[in-house]
């Protein structure tokens, strides 16, 4: 089965979605919330795989996520044809009515972060019925103690709330580079649990003062990400759903943003041993 591939919209790159290799987008809910806005956000286009990618739903925090959030994402998702709802492993207040913090931040691992983290998917996932829900690993900076692994504590939540996995390569290959792990191990660990999964691609860049790996969503996608992405394919052959490359800074020309799409379709391609229908 092949993914639907696309990218996560923004304004800058609106003029190439129409480039046949691509036939799904992300929508970012922050971006797409605005009470200005009187047309659908993806306008009068139609894809075969839409998504909603929302930024605060913060889904390991200690208490659900709002009422008046939920049903803004589900207008959003429903007014756009939307096939699921995404957001990230992690928190970014401590509580519904907490102070947002600006950034996100991992769970401990630790079994009374799991039990919390899987409440809230499972409120989440009950809330938006047939809108599939997927949970992104993040890329972090720091890790709070705790009583397991990353790899455990996502295949864990993903096993006990059957939600989808939207695994994101980058920030697999952040996480490994700077916390000394194998990605490729932690991708080998995690796959086989997720009967749904979706793909982020980005590119980001080492920062020597701070000696790390950076998800910047600012460069184009490295080698070594797309060398991760094959192998999460052929991995995951037969239920990756859809394939989204992000890209926030330091934008591209459009044959930079033609290009990287169409590399994403050609590998997924190979990796099914279907023709190339797109050509460079």
């Amino acid at each position: 089965m092949l993914p639907a591939i696309g990218y996560a919209i923004r304004e800058q790159n609106r003029p190439i979605l129409d480039d046949p290799a691509l036939n799904a987008v992300e929508i970012t809910f922050e971006r797409a919330d605005d009470p200005l806005r009187v047309t659908r956000y993806v306008g009068d286009m139609d894809f075969d795989y839409v998504s909603v990618h929302a930024l605060k739903l913060s889904v390991s925090s200690p208490t659900p996520p709002g009422r008046n959030y939920l049903d803004a994402l589900k207008g959003i998702a429903q007014e756009n044809g939307a096939t699921s709802v995404s957001d990230h492993l992690g928190f970014t207040r401590d509580g519904h009515n907490g102070v947002e913090i600006g950034h996100f931040a991992p769970p401990p691992f630790t079994l009374p972060a799991l039990d919390a983290t899987c409440r809230n998917v499972d409120i989440i996932q009950r809330y938006f019925g047939d809108l599939h829900f997927y949970l992104e690993n993040i890329a972090y900076l720091f890790q709070f103690q705790g009583t397991m692994t990353e790899a455990d504590f996502l295949a864990s939540v993903l096993q006990k709330t059957g939600c989808g996995w939207l695994l994101d390569v980058t920030n697999v290959y952040a996480n490994g580079r700077n916390f000394g792990y194998d990605p490729y191990e932690f991708i080998a660990k995690v796959m086989p649990v997720p009967q749904r999964v979706q793909i982020h691609l980005a590119g980001g860049y080492y920062d020597e003062k701070a000696e790390m790996y950076i998800d910047s969503h600012s460069q184009p996608v490295p080698d070594a990400v797309w060398d991760l992405y094959r192998f999460a394919l052929e991995l995951g052959r037969g239920k990756v759903d859809a394939v989204f490359i992000e890209r926030d800074q330091d934008f591209p020309d459009e044959s930079g943003w033609r290009g990287e799409v169409r590399q994403t379709r050609r590998i997924a391609e190979e990796v099914e041993g279907v023709p190339c229908l797109v050509k460079s």
